[in-house]
């Protein structure tokens, strides 16, 4: 039995929380989060031990799987902790707010030899693993994705990297992913069409990407966090002769859903699939999406 540690109790931290007490090889032992009165009654929830002192938990031999689930701007002092004592690490995406640390980040996690994994839940969720199925092997020629949520918050944004590293992060990945390669060219186009409180606190509202893969596959992405009918997310695959639509796959009872409960199993089956690896999961495809990330953020701040 893998005991474990959860850090971050907001929506998706209860989520993870959730899963361990369903996977079968885990248990949640401990949660933790810099809101002490809601870790005692979130503790009392599930039935597991909480402390005000994360380093007191850290200390625990026998605490071996810890999830970052909290603020992204947190992620690295985390990081740097749970590394240094070797403990089997799964983190929201993105891996850390600074880029600069990134590649140290990769080098330490490999070089103490940590098992490792981000949270790219969207390849688990039931309507794009159906899509990739349906494009395998087919010649794809065109990608549109479109996320549009009802998330005015302009801290939470912030507070999670920004509408890029946020909300993108998925995004670009599944790209890659379904498209099966990597960016060769980008076009960004944002600050014109965002809001002016986002813009005002160095983020954006609105996005409009354009890529080019590295075969050819074409991508445009559209990313709102203003929709006045709640949140939106459909990805359309194009090729000569056929056309694949997430929507057809997926449950029409969440389409409107807030994406936490929309993907919900997602989560799961990504916590899962890392608990019975033997090895990383997901994390060099993190890293390129994080680049991918920067990149888009440097085009539209200096478009």
């Amino acid at each position: 039995m893998i005991k474990s540690c959860v850090i971050g109790l907001s929506k998706v931290g209860i989520i993870h929380c959730e899963s361990l007490l369903k996977i079968k090889n885990t248990s949640l032992n401990y949660i933790f989060d810099k809101n002490y009165n809601l870790s005692r009654r979130l503790a009392k929830k599930f039935k597991c031990n909480t402390s005000r002192d994360f380093n007191s938990i850290l200390k625990k031999k026998d605490i071996e799987l810890f999830v970052i689930a909290s603020p992204t701007k947190t992620h690295n002092f985390y990081l740097k902790k749970l590394i240094r004592f070797k403990k089997m690490i799964y983190c929201e995406k993105p891996i850390t707010n600074n880029n600069k640390s990134l590649e140290n980040l990769k080098n330490s996690i490999n070089r103490n030899k940590i098992k490792f994994c981000v949270g790219l839940n969207r390849r688990f969720a039931k309507e794009y693993v159906a899509l990739k199925k349906k494009v395998n092997k087919k010649k794809i020629n065109y990608i549109q994705i479109i996320s549009r949520s009802a998330n005015h918050n302009i801290d939470l944004s912030i507070r999670n990297g920004g509408l890029f590293f946020d909300k993108g992060f998925h995004f670009f990945d599944l790209a890659c992913w379904l498209g099966n390669s990597k960016p060769e060219n980008m076009i960004v186009i944002s600050k014109s069409i965002s809001s002016e409180d986002f813009l005002n606190n160095g983020d954006f509202s609105d996005a409009v990407i354009n890529l080019k893969l590295k075969n050819g596959i074409v991508v445009e992405i559209i990313f709102s966090r203003k929709c006045r009918f709640g949140n939106f997310e459909k990805i359309k695959i194009y090729g000569e002769k056929f056309l694949f639509d997430s929507d057809n796959f997926s449950n029409k009872r969440t389409l409107y859903n807030d994406f936490s409960i929309r993907h919900r199993e997602s989560y799961f089956h990504c916590l899962k699939k890392f608990v019975e690896s033997t090895k990383n999961l997901l994390m060099n495809e993190a890293i390129l999406t994080q680049k991918i990330c920067s990149d888009a953020l440097k085009k539209g701040k200096y478009q």
